[in-house]
């Protein structure tokens, strides 16, 4: 009677395939595939995958899986080992990764690929995303406090730009002569004269002055000045210069 390994063999080498492409098209290690034709089960795995894997590569052969997996439960059990099987309803809530998978679906476990390494991979994906989670939440904590320094600053800012329009804002200056004179004036803020002329008797001229202004006059008893409609007095009798802020 055959042994399970001499039928895997026969059917193997039946279709001309090496044990090479096997592997490569079931995705089980050559290794454990040479130790199944050689009927050695002694690999260090649970019973479980090992019929997941004799399931994979029997199917691939062609030959019926469920009989070569009562063939290695009767071998455990001529060794003295159980051979029960193993349910899904126990196993279901356990993760074995890819292998336990292969055992239920009957589809191979890549090759290389233990429990272990599929633990390592699972902890450095979840150190991965949690590193990705904290930069998302630092760059939307400085969005946020960038967000409020502008708002803050924004809403700063209007009394000053309204304060400065305000002290900057254009004031009425009205230069009336008693009798006739002539004047002279010049804004300080920008050296532009305003006006250069004489005034004859009862005449007025108003101006629009911004800060403080230079008024020369030849008879300053002749002169009366208005900013705003409020009166200014005029410093000097004769000839002379003053200021005007």
């Amino acid at each position: 009677m055959q042994t399970i390994g001499e039928k895997l063999e026969e059917a193997r080498k039946r279709k001309g395939i090496s044990i090479r492409e096997a592997a490569e098209t079931t995705k089980i290690r050559g290794d454990y595939l040479q130790k199944f034709e050689a009927n050695s089960f002694d690999i260090d795995l649970p019973p479980l995958y090992i019929r997941g894997f004799l399931r994979s590569y029997a199917r691939f052969l062609a030959l019926d899986p469920d009989r070569f997996v009562n063939d290695y439960n009767a071998l455990l059990a001529s060794e003295g080992k159980p051979a029960r099987r193993e349910s899904r309803e126990v196993y279901g809530r356990v993760d074995f990764g890819d292998a336990a998978r292969a055992t239920e679906t009957g589809e191979a476990v890549p090759a290389g690929r233990t429990p272990q390494e599929q633990a390592i991979l699972i902890k450095f994906g979840l150190l991965a995303l949690g590193a990705i989670i904290a930069i998302v939440l630092i760059i939307l904590l400085v969005n946020v406090l960038f967000s409020r320094s502008s708002t803050r600053a924004a809403q700063a800012a209007p009394p000053a730009a309204t304060a400065t329009v305000q002290a900057e804002q254009a004031q009425t200056l009205t230069l009336t002569a008693t009798d006739a004179t002539r004047v002279k004036v010049v804004q300080d803020l920008d050296g532009a004269l305003l006006f250069n002329g004489t005034l004859g008797r009862g005449e007025s001229k108003s101006l629009k002055k911004q800060g403080k202004l230079l008024i020369t006059v030849e008879a300053g008893k002749n002169l009366r000045m208005e900013v705003n409609g409020r009166s200014y007095p005029v410093p000097l009798e004769g000839y002379g210069r003053f200021a005007l802020d």
